[in-house]
């Protein structure tokens, strides 16, 4: 049985008939039993064999679409709704970034995301194509949700005008990678305050006093 690089090669995307449409139901098949197979087992264990019998689907099916189990992987992140970030509004920025940070403590405390990322990262170092495609399609868009509420705090006048958004981004998140990632360690519910604190501490407007009503003025 030829290994999965040479099915690569025989059966990708350069063997597809011309003018002939993609099914739908197959690409969600596939995404689909990809993610499960990450929730069930790792990112190390993951096999495009496994991934196309639970599909349902043959092997040059899935080569059709993703050259490797990286871009396959890659891809079920990317169409994964459960990861997306938040769209809320609590009327405070405070409240808004809460909101963001317990999403990301739900989601970087799951197994699937300490033990796919750390897979992963690896095979991005390798792979600058895909690199790119994961930056452009999953960290960004992701980034850009966060950012979406910094601006709304701008606009409140809640947030510096002039505050580094990439900068602001980087202390949300990057302590929750390091101790969900890097270290392996599950991350409490006070983590989504403390990070949240600390770039009020720094970025937020300070609060103008209460203006004195007419009876303390006199």
């Amino acid at each position: 049985m030829p290994s999965d690089e040479a099915s690569t090669t025989d059966e990708g995307p350069a063997r597809r008939a011309p003018g002939r449409p993609r099914d739908a139901r197959r690409d969600e098949a596939i995404l689909n039993a990809t993610l499960e197979i990450l929730l069930d087992e790792d990112y190390q264990s993951l096999t495009i064999e496994a991934v196309a019998a639970r599909a349902g689907v043959g092997r040059p099916t899935i080569y059709r679409r993703w050259p490797s189990k990286p871009a396959l992987v890659v891809a079920a992140l990317v169409e994964s709704a459960r990861l997306a970030i938040p769209d809320v509004d609590t009327g405070s920025l405070r409240g808004d970034l809460l909101a963001v940070q317990r999403h990301q403590i739900v989601l970087m405390n799951a197994p699937m995301t300490r033990r796919v990322t750390a897979g992963l990262i690896a095979d991005l170092a390798t792979d600058p194509e895909l690199a790119d495609r994961y930056i452009s399609e999953y960290l960004v868009p992701r980034r850009d949700g966060v950012w979406k509420v910094l601006e709304r705090g701008i606009a409140r006048g809640e947030l510096a005008p002039d505050a580094d958004l990439a900068f602001v981004y980087d202390l949300l998140i990057g302590p929750l990678f390091m101790r969900a990632v890097v270290w392996g360690q599950r991350l409490s519910r006070a983590a989504a305050e403390a990070t949240t604190d600390v770039v009020l501490a720094r970025f937020a407007t300070p609060r103008r006093p209460a203006r004195k009503g007419r009876s303390e003025a006199r």
